[in-house]
């Protein structure tokens, strides 16, 4: 699935992120976008954590794209990617710039009821760029729970934040989660630091064990929620 960037890094125009940041700050979280080396980490280890099948990788605020745009060329095909953003602007330019992405336009911290109704089956890994630091730990919890419902066993949640320490709580909701820090990419501003999420060996699916029958199976493209 992956292959090696030959290009130089480009730097995407920031005005539409800006856009959406000066609509909602606290959604986004921070008005700049994920800068080019982060944006490669982030896709190597979403498909190095992604489980073998045929389910989506599940990117959560996706912004102008700069991750998506490194899963597509590190050898993740569009067509296997689900984004879901809040911003109605960001969405259409997701849909310009990227041939068969399918964009999903919604609040992806109420995930299951985003994903249900768009048709969106499962998943092999998610990618979340939320900004969970600004996010009530209940809604959080319940974000990560829908999205564990959405992959197999062994299914992970890569989170990116600014912080030092991981932004959702491992413990909340009752998931225990185990918590694992991947590194953290100077070439950002501010610096990034990636987290894995994983439910641990002992737990199974159960988080994701009611996923089948409250996810249709069938793929989608190209399809907006207003």
């Amino acid at each position: 699935m992956r292959r090696e960037l030959s290009r130089k890094p480009t730097l995407a125009n920031p005005l539409p992120f800006l856009r959406g940041w000066s609509r909602n700050p606290v959604a986004v979280g921070w008005p700049f976008a994920t800068s080019y080396w982060t944006a490669r980490r982030l896709a190597l280890a979403t498909l190095a954590a992604a489980v073998p099948g045929d389910g989506h990788v599940l990117e959560l605020g996706p912004g102008t794209g700069p991750t998506t745009q490194a899963l597509i060329e590190l050898g993740c095909p569009a067509a296997r990617i689900v984004v879901v953003e809040r911003d109605g602007e960001l969405c259409r330019l997701l849909e310009r710039r990227f041939a068969g992405l399918c964009v999903v336009q919604g609040d992806a911290l109420r995930l299951r009821e985003v994903l249900g109704r768009a048709g969106i089956g499962r998943a092999c890994a998610v990618l979340s760029g939320l900004p969970m630091r600004t996010v009530a730990p209940a809604d959080a919890a319940r974000c990560y729970r829908d999205a564990f419902r959405a992959m197999p066993p062994g299914g992970a949640i890569i989170q990116y934040t600014y912080g030092f320490r991981p932004s959702v709580d491992p413990d909340a909701g009752g998931l225990k989660l185990e918590a694992t820090f991947l590194g953290r990419e100077w070439r950002n501003m501010p610096p990034m630091a990636i987290w894995r999420y994983r439910l641990p060996a002992h737990h199974g699916n159960r988080a994701g064990d009611n996923a089948a029958r409250t996810m249709p199976a069938g793929p989608a493209h190209g399809r907006a929620i207003p």
